[in-house]
């Protein structure tokens, strides 16, 4: 049981690490349907609002012509101009309440699309994993082969392979010649 207790460490590392990307990325991707779901509110409660002054200035308006009918200044140049003018600024009050909906909604849907990125990857997860395994193992009393030194190829002539010297010039890069001078393969 005691030569078991490192790899138990080490799995039980491991998936705890594992577990714990799947829950970082689901928060991560159910915030961002959130901000979503809030982004289209915005879009709807904008355009809701943008309705509702629209009748609110048209029942008025209609109102204006029924008192400057009634007062026989429908005919007159400044009542058109000001009722014009009137018009054109209760229009500009309405596109702005869908423009300040739209900006509200792109602004929730950019931090959407931020939350999602800013998930950790799966790789990362892995990785994580490894790491914890590793260190589960190493915690649990198991020990971890050290890497093996790398030769350096510059010290690889008269190496002995499978018990038969290598020839020097076995270890050397050939050449070949290419105009002027020599270029190694």
């Amino acid at each position: 049981m005691a030569q078991a207790a490192p790899f138990i460490a080490a799995a039980a590392a491991a998936a705890s690490s594992l577990m714990a990307t799947g829950q970082q990325r689901q928060v991560g991707a159910a915030q961002a349907r959130a901000l979503e779901v809030e982004a289209s509110v915005a879009r709807r409660q904008a355009g809701l609002e943008e309705e509702a002054l629209r009748r609110e200035t048209q029942r008025q308006f209609g109102e204006l012509r029924a008192a400057g009918a009634q007062a026989g200044l429908t005919e007159s140049v400044t009542f058109g101009d000001v009722y014009k003018q009137a018009a054109t600024a209760a229009e500009l009050d309405a596109l702005s309440l869908a423009y300040q909906g739209e900006t509200q909604a792109g602004s929730l849907l950019t931090e959407a699309r931020i939350t999602r990125a800013s998930r950790p990857s799966w790789v990362q997860g892995i990785l994580q994993a490894t790491s914890a395994a590793m260190g589960g193992y190493a915690g649990a009393g198991g020990t971890l082969p050290s890497p093996r030194p790398r030769a350096n190829p510059s010290q690889l002539t008269g190496v002995q392979v499978t018990g038969r010297r290598v020839p020097t010039s076995m270890t050397t890069a050939p050449t070949r010649r290419y105009g002027a001078g020599l270029i190694p393969r």
